[in-house]
């Protein structure tokens, strides 16, 4: 859905330029609603046993596909790959700029690496001991928290010194602003946003 979302987005902005990302996206959220609700006030459910199946999968594998392929520019720390092109152009200038790689692929490929490193082990050990199945499976549920809070803990490391987020090692999210007026609601003026 954000694949679609995000290229609606840009259609939209296109023409009108001077609609922000959230206004459109907020809209079509809100037309998608509209449109699911009357159908589910009518009940139309049915309409969805006509999709082929075969149609939903090989949507969802495109999109995949897309995704992943759009995700590996930033994972490997390489600048300047376009990510909203075409998919099969953002793997060949993927591949072109493979020798841009930085410090950034190290980050990215060692944490993917312990993610799936710790879903086989967590695995592997309720396999090994079926009596504490469940605990291994709720341990290997925190996999992503644990990854993200050792990674933190490696980038204070690197860059406790740094002052300015240009200035790390690699790429990192640097001073988030603060959400007070991040979504405005034009919609509800009586709301306060505290």
């Amino acid at each position: 859905m954000s694949t679609i979302v995000g290229n609606i987005v840009e259609r939209v902005q296109k023409e009108h330029p001077d609609m922000s990302a959230d206004v459109i996206a907020r809209s079509l959220a809100l037309i998608s609603g509209a449109v699911l609700l009357f159908l589910g006030l009518i009940r139309a459910g049915f309409i969805v046993e006509f999709i082929p199946l075969v149609s939903i999968g090989a949507f969802m594998t495109g999109s995949a596909i897309s995704i992943a392929a759009g995700q590996v520019p930033g994972l490997l720390g390489i600048k300047g790959v376009n990510t909203r092109e075409a998919t099969y152009k953002v793997i060949i200038n993927t591949l072109k700029s493979l020798p841009k790689t930085r410090l950034d692929a190290a980050m990215g490929l060692t944490a993917l690496f312990g993610l799936y490193f710790y879903r086989w082990f967590c695995n592997y050990m309720g396999r090994r001991y079926p009596s504490r199945a469940k605990t291994w499976f709720f341990i290997s549920t925190l996999r992503m928290a644990f990854i993200v809070i050792l990674y933190i803990f490696v980038s204070w490391l690197v860059n406790r010194k740094v002052e300015n987020a240009s200035d790390a090692k690699f790429k990192i999210l640097g001073t988030v602003p603060s959400g007070e007026h991040a979504f405005p609601l034009p919609l509800c003026p009586s709301i306060k946003v505290v």
